[in-house]
């Protein structure tokens, strides 16, 4: 990005005149880097105000920081939560005097982006993360070649006629990759996720399987409609109907429901005789406890701010959070006391480490924290 464009959507910005791709395009240069001198100056009251905050939480007055947090909306929310995150590195950088008496908190550190298995179809496995890039298997016409967190496959002219392998992708907790699939659509795969796919889509359907959470750019083919059908630990999770579209599912057993939000385009979900077709900014939940598909509107940079690097809240209660944070962590939640019910909103990025992230639950108001190895305890 130019600085000349950057200097356009802050005003924008400054006028409320951004439209939703250009506000993910104004995070994603903020998030990256580059442009600190052109927007710091603009937000220097809000890096003051989050001075001032800092200075009640130090005279325990902790409900007043709520608001930290609690705004969840437009684009003020996400870059104070930028802002905060800079400023708990810059806190980290400059102990005082009286840290040498202080125990040192653990550290845990955020997980790899780019990490994953690939299990082909002939019961081999390679660890993504342990092999160099280029190409790391053949199955028929289809090469499958690494690149810097992305496995591609990548058909050579003529028939195949070598059958239909399956392969099939999986991230651990704290692991994400990108997938490129044979006709060209991608996938990115979140934390503790699999993807089963064949190394060419033969037939009058694309089909393949997904557990956890994936976000889908489907390249359009009317006359081979795309299919994600979804597993959960007790089996059929339904299934999404797809021509060409963007659309994240988060399908992950600890969650109650099984969530499609679309961005673009236009899809249909089904689970059993229960089916609904979406529109952008629509997402369709599947309640698994009482057997219901309820459609709303939602904010889609919530449902996709993992793919962006972010844990961004609208509303989200705490157990929600830490479920989050527990999978990106590789951590076990253990609650002492029953957690806060108060809703939280607003955005924190997933580069942090955990002590980092629940320094900002915290001073949010929510419960406090404390980590003990691989566990963190939810105390009052």
């Amino acid at each position: 990005m130019t600085p000349e464009r950057f200097s356009h959507l802050l005003q924008l910005y400054r006028n409320d005149g951004l439209s939703q791709p250009e506000w993910e395009e104004l995070r994603t240069a903020i998030l990256e880097g580059g442009f600190e001198e052109y927007w710091q100056k603009d937000f220097a009251a809000m890096w003051q105000g989050v001075l001032t905050e800092h200075d009640v939480i130090a005279a325990g007055k902790r409900k007043a920081v709520r608001r930290v947090l609690v705004r969840s909306t437009a684009v003020a929310a996400a870059l104070m939560g930028f802002v905060l995150s800079i400023w708990l590195v810059k806190m980290r950088q400059q102990p005082d005097a009286g840290d040498s008496h202080r125990p040192q908190v653990a550290r845990i550190a955020p997980g790899n982006i780019n990490k994953a298995v690939l299990l082909l179809a002939d019961g081999s496995r390679i660890a993504l993360d342990s092999v160099h890039n280029g190409q790391i298997a053949q199955q028929g016409i289809t090469r499958i070649i690494k690149g810097n967190g992305t496995v591609s496959l990548v058909a050579m002219a003529g028939p195949d006629e070598a059958g239909l392998y399956y392969n099939t992708i999986m991230t651990p907790r704290g692991g994400q990759y990108r997938v490129v699939l044979p006709d060209g659509s991608r996938v990115w795969l979140n934390s503790a996720s699999s993807l089963r796919f064949p190394a060419t889509f033969q037939g009058n359907e694309r089909a393949v399987e997904l557990t956890g959470e994936g976000y889908f750019e489907i390249e359009q083919n009317p006359h081979m409609p795309f299919i994600v059908n979804i597993r959960t630990p007790s089996g059929d999770g339904g299934r999404v109907n797809v021509l060409g579209t963007h659309f994240d599912i988060m399908a992950y057993p600890d969650e109650q429901t099984i969530n499609t939000t679309l961005l673009q385009g236009a899809v249909a979900v089904s689970k059993g005789e229960l089916v609904t077709r979406l529109m952008p900014g629509q997402q369709a939940a599947f309640d698994s406890v009482n057997h219901q598909l309820r459609v709303k509107q939602v904010d889609t940079l919530q449902a996709t701010a993992w793919k962006n690097g972010l844990f961004e809240f609208d509303n989200t209660d705490l157990t929600a959070i830490m479920r989050q944070l527990s999978r990106w962590y590789d951590i076990e939640i253990v609650y002492r006391v029953q957690p806060d019910k108060a809703p939280l909103g607003g955005n924190i990025s997933k580069n942090l480490d955990l002590a980092d992230v629940l320094a900002l639950l915290e001073a949010s108001g929510t419960n406090h924290f404390k980590i003990e190895g691989k566990k963190v305890l939810v105390l009052p």
